[in-house]
């Protein structure tokens, strides 16, 4: 065999594991609930706040290799807790966001581009109050191979940590009303969002 049938089959062994490589389904770790935290926030000249659930859901898929992926990720709305019930009563109500009728806020990823290192440029589209906006957005997602202080946490396998933020216009979504339009609630929110999902 001559030296460049050689490097041919080097190459194509090479190759082999990156053509292999497929992404991998990733489950929100819905049972341990205390790993994922989404916090809303709003902040007026009169009034701030800040709402806080553990109740993330969903499913992603993820080649580590190929740094591509997608999926859908749903906050239970209805349980955010501001700290205050009458206000989360008013934010569940039919005249804020209705979450008492809707209560998922749901994230599409239709696209994801790899920015370096672990960050990710995602285009998707959100829904919230029934009405779906298209949404892009960065994130980090950090992956980690199934190992001794991943087992220790619960995790039966390979690792996602992920971490973004929503910049979204509460107008953008159906919602309009006065305490809006006299400046103490803001049309403004940001929606934090941080994660484990599990492929194990």
């Amino acid at each position: 065999m001559n030296t460049n049938a050689l490097r041919l089959l080097a190459l194509a062994a090479l190759s082999l594991p990156l053509a292999a490589a497929a992404p991998v389904k990733f489950e929100v770790a819905t049972s341990s609930e205390n790993v994922n935290v989404v916090t809303v926030e709003s902040e007026t000249a009169v009034e701030n706040f800040t709402g806080r659930t553990n109740k993330v859901r969903g499913s992603l898929t993820f080649d580590p290799q190929a740094k591509a992926g997608g999926g859908t990720v749903i906050i239970d709305g209805a349980s955010i807790d501001t700290g205050i019930a009458a206000r989360n009563g008013h934010m569940r109500g039919s005249q804020w966001l209705n979450f008492d009728k809707t209560p998922d806020v749901k994230f599409t990823a239709t696209r994801v581009t790899p920015l370096g290192g672990d960050r990710y440029r995602i285009v998707g589209t959100l829904t919230m109050n029934g009405v779906t906006r298209p949404l892009t957005t960065e994130a980090t997602v950090r992956y980690t191979a199934a190992n001794d202080t991943t087992k220790a946490a619960g995790f039966k396998g390979n690792v996602l940590a992920v971490s973004t933020r929503f910049n979204i216009k509460l107008s953008d979504f159906g919602v309009k009303h006065g305490q809006i339009d006299a400046g103490r609630v803001s049309n403004d929110l940001t929606l934090a969002v941080r994660f484990i999902a599990s492929d194990g």
